[in-house]
């Protein structure tokens, strides 16, 4: 790193590298601001479906129930803090709306408002209170310590109903609340019956969450957060042990987000040797080759996924989903077909699970367009903050991107619904936080500089403080050499 001396005017040439300058002191975390966050984490991570009270003919599950509680003081923030919000915020906004206006068109106001806005209510809602919860990655780590206890947890039951081979948590809560309801087009159709399903000798657990591969997605998105948040001791092991346990879920989409997970980390650990390879080159590759294997390979990228599934017949049911589901989106591209049936094959079944996918052939185009150009701009906004920051601040960021990653990519074969899309748009809010400016405490903004050709050319130096009384070097001092 060069340094820049003062010389009656005059650039000395460079001897040594000056020092990091110190870290700024970290803020203090305020546990008011981020318990919203953590109850709603808790809403889902010790209680299942089965708890849950009915209302004006809906369900309020203990999940929706957190969100509305939490909406008013996250509104009050949201008002407070009208500045931070950005484009992507109203995209995302814009996209829920959409949702309302498209059951609305369809289905009337008591038919189609009523029903979306709950919709609305999970989506918004978990969006809201995550993107007004956190003010720093102080937060945002006091966030992961505090529901490490709900990870572990939600993973123990995965792991001990998976070994044991049957089923406790849910059985149990049912017991005490009743059973939870089974909902075919958006109606009620009788009790909802849990599957006994066994793969590699293994039992698919659910633990407390609805279905065995929302769960095992939830707690795998967790490990790049986990692994590089600076979190040390305890907290990180049972916490990072507790998201590992999503593999008990014996569910493909869990297992690939796991090693895609993992294999993110490593693969940004090695990446300084591989210079000048860096990110911005490999996520390019990495979209040109997925546009390509989507024009050149008749299954397209959902068809390479499936190669790595635990059951070949699932794969091959997903791609029809993706033909039969673009087709229904062509058919009805502005209002969709609501929770109607789109026109498949008479064997197959109602479900697509693919997330994207299934808000499209619900609500037309504009909600998954909305929502997708929403999540590409958060990702780009924390991807230019991250070469800003110190190793320990950069790491976290970068993790936050590696989740969102991780959730959009397994999206493709896999529906969010109930927690699993309060969790993703909890994950959304986070980074949208940080995409918008959040602080990263604990780091010097790093600011490029211009030197003389024997400097080697600009290089990155610590940006000064400028606080009152501070010790710094004003840009007055080299008016000539800062931008």
């Amino acid at each position: 790193m060069a340094t820049v001396q003062s010389n009656a005017g005059q650039l000395s040439a460079p001897k040594r590298a000056i020092p990091r300058a110190p870290a700024a002191p970290a803020q203090k975390v305020s546990i008011r601001t981020v318990l919203p966050l953590v109850i709603l984490a808790y809403s889902f991570l010790i209680l299942p479906i089965e708890v849950k009270f009915t209302f004006a003919g809906f369900n309020i599950y203990a999940y929706r129930a957190t969100v509305i509680l939490l909406l008013v003081p996250a509104f009050y923030r949201a008002l407070k803090d009208m500045n931070s919000f950005k484009i992507f915020d109203v995209l995302i906004l814009a996209s829920c709306l959409w949702t309302i206006v498209a059951f609305t068109y369809r289905n009337g106001f008591e038919g189609g408002f009523l029903r979306s806005f709950a919709i609305f209510i999970d989506t918004f809602g978990a969006y809201l209170i995550a993107r007004t919860s956190v003010r720093s990655l102080s937060d945002l780590r006091a966030f992961l310590i505090l529901i490490m206890p709900g990870v572990l947890f939600a993973g123990i039951f995965l792991l001990v109903e998976s070994i044991t081979g049957r089923l406790i948590l849910r059985p149990l809560f049912a017991s005490v609340f009743g059973a939870a309801v089974n909902y075919e087009g958006g109606v009620a159709q009788g009790a909802l019956q849990l599957l006994s399903e066994r793969r590699l000798g293994l039992l698919r657990a659910y633990s407390t969450f609805s279905y065995p591969i929302l769960g095992g997605t939830i707690l795998a998105s967790l490990i790049p957060i986990y692994f590089l948040s600076g979190i040390r001791s305890w907290p990180f092991v049972l916490g990072l042990a507790g998201s590992c346990f999503a593999f008990f879920t014996v569910s493909s989409a869990a297992i690939i987000a796991l090693g895609l997970g993992f294999g993110l980390i490593i693969f940004d650990r090695l990446l300084p040797r591989l210079r000048p390879l860096n990110w911005h080159y490999v996520i390019g590759v990495g979209v040109v080759y997925s546009v390509l294997v989507n024009f050149i390979l008749e299954s397209g990228i959902v068809g390479v996924i499936g190669r790595f599934t635990l059951n070949p017949a699932t794969a091959y049911i997903r791609r029809l989903q993706w033909q039969y589901g673009t087709e229904s989106i062509a058919n009805y591209p502005i209002f969709g077909i609501g929770f109607d049936e789109y026109e498949r094959a008479e064997w197959m079944t109602a479900a697509i699970d693919a997330h994207f996918l299934s808000i499209g052939i619900r609500d037309g185009l504009a909600t998954p367009l909305l929502l997708f150009l929403a999540v590409i701009l958060i990702m780009v906004a924390i991807g230019k903050r991250i070469a800003l920051e110190q190793k320990r601040e950069r790491d976290l960021l970068v993790a936050i991107n590696f989740s969102i990653g991780v959730l959009v990519f397994i999206s493709m074969t896999v529906t969010y619904f109930s927690e699993a899309n309060i969790w993703f748009m909890m994950v959304l809010g986070i980074g949208a936080a940080f995409a918008a400016g959040k602080q990263a405490d604990g780091t010097q903004r790093m600011v490029r500089v211009r030197v003389p050709a024997d400097f080697q050319g600009g290089r990155f130096v610590p940006a000064l403080d400028q606080r009152p009384g501070a010790a710094s070097m004003n840009s007055s001092s080299h008016p000539s050499q800062t931008r």
